[in-house]
């Protein structure tokens, strides 16, 4: 979100781009929602929850029956909160000055691929701040433990991520031997999995459904569905700049993407179409920015701010397998 203040950068887009770390999460949430919901609250809801009792055909009425009585649906509320992002780069006058690395070598201005980053230079050092904040935010927004304080100045407001929401949907294998699992029973896991979130959410899963883990498990996973035959592991794909591949489940197609945030031993699905990254303006300058700090001594400081969290849905949209340690498929 661009601000009205001229001294105040906009570097929200960048949130999506930056990474030595591929930050998937993140960028697929960012990717498929399009833009940043706003927040004029540090607390924002995550959904609205309600029940309506068990369907039944004994409800039909009589014949010139009066009214019957009225029926209240209750509403919970499920909230989380947005975190503070706050970083600083200084530059000094000698840093700046000096074009030499290993203090010897001369920084390259160029070569035939173009322009050598000076790592002394503003742009170098802010875009280095910015990696740091995606992989911070994709960490946060995965596994992120809420808090809510009500002084924000003595205790860190912190966002709930999504996989410490789950508690409708989760499934603990972890106690299970290592040993035992075979490649039919960890499909066996995953499919239990689905039927549990299609039965929490009446939905057939939708091309948003997206299994998420870390290195081990979605080689695991990749085993597993490889022993089934090449039509249950389907190719490469993209989606929001992401490499893709999906999985044929008894409830049809789901997404697999590795992301190295994910916990070890963890494998979970996510409906990212409820998910959604939100982010609260500062009046005039913007929801992640880049400013001037005050003038101190022979060197200029740039401070990088922002006020984000995750909008994960209704917690009951995703689900959570817990497996056991050590296992290789």
């Amino acid at each position: 979100m661009a601000g009205t203040n001229t001294n105040a950068v906009s570097f929200l887009g960048e949130l999506f781009q930056s990474g030595k770390r591929p930050n998937n999460f993140l960028r697929l949430i960012g990717g498929l929602q399009g833009s940043v919901h706003e927040t004029m609250s540090r607390e924002f809801p995550t959904g609205v929850v309600y029940s309506l009792r068990a369907p039944s055909q004994d409800n039909v009425a009589l014949e010139g029956a009066n009214a019957p009585a009225a029926q209240t649906v209750g509403l919970n509320q499920a909230m989380n909160v947005v975190q503070l992002i706050q970083e600083t780069v200084s530059l000094t006058y000698l840093g700046a000055s000096d074009k030499t690395m290993s203090g010897i070598v001369p920084i390259p201005q160029a070569d035939a691929n173009g322009p050598v980053q000076n790592p002394r230079s503003e742009a170098f050092q802010v875009a280095r701040r910015m990696e740091t904040i995606a992989q911070d935010t994709n960490f946060s927004f995965l596994n992120g433990t809420y808090n809510n304080p009500v002084d924000a100045t003595d205790d860190a407001l912190k966002t709930r991520g999504i996989l410490t929401a789950i508690a409708t949907n989760l499934i603990d294998n972890s106690a299970v031997a290592a040993n035992t699992v075979t490649d039919a029973i960890y499909r066996g896991w995953v499919g239990t999995l689905l039927q549990d979130i299609v039965t929490s959410t009446g939905y057939n899963p939708d091309e948003t459904w997206t299994l998420f883990a870390g290195a081990i498990e979605y080689a695991n996973i990749q085993a597993a569905y490889e022993a089934k035959g090449t039509i249950y592991l389907q190719p490469e794909s993209n989606l929001a700049g992401i490499k893709i591949r999906r999985i044929l489940t008894r409830y049809g197609l789901i997404n697999i993407v590795l992301d190295p945030d994910m916990p070890n031993q963890e494998l979970a699905i996510f409906n990212i179409g409820v998910v959604g990254v939100v982010g609260m303006p500062v009046p005039n300058k913007g929801i992640l920015f880049a400013e001037p700090l005050a003038k101190t001594g022979s060197a200029d400081n740039i401070q990088i701010y922002g006020q984000i969290g995750i909008d994960h849905g209704p917690e009951f949209h995703h689900g959570l397998v817990k497996v056991p340690a050590g296992m290789s498929l």
